[in-house]
């Protein structure tokens, strides 16, 4: 099989995979359900970002402190 070909099946099969993902939520009566619960991820992996962020501008900032005091010694 060529790669163009591999390709194209597994774009298929992703594409077959997101469509019955789609068709369950619309027609499941968890769909609120498992909405929250993703919603509920996303704010978590949000929140983890924001920190992780922060963690890194006030590293930054600590780091850039440092280098200014062995420059004027």
């Amino acid at each position: 099989m060529k790669t163009g070909d591999s390709k194209l099946l597994i774009g298929l099969l992703i594409g077959a995979a997101l469509g019955a993902t789609v068709v369950y939520m619309a027609t499941t009566d968890k769909k609120d359900q498992i909405l929250d619960e993703l919603n509920s991820l996303a704010e978590k992996v949000k929140e983890g970002y924001r920190q992780v962020l922060s963690k890194y501008h006030e590293s930054k900032k600590e780091l850039k402190e440092e280098v200014e005091k062995v420059i004027e010694e």
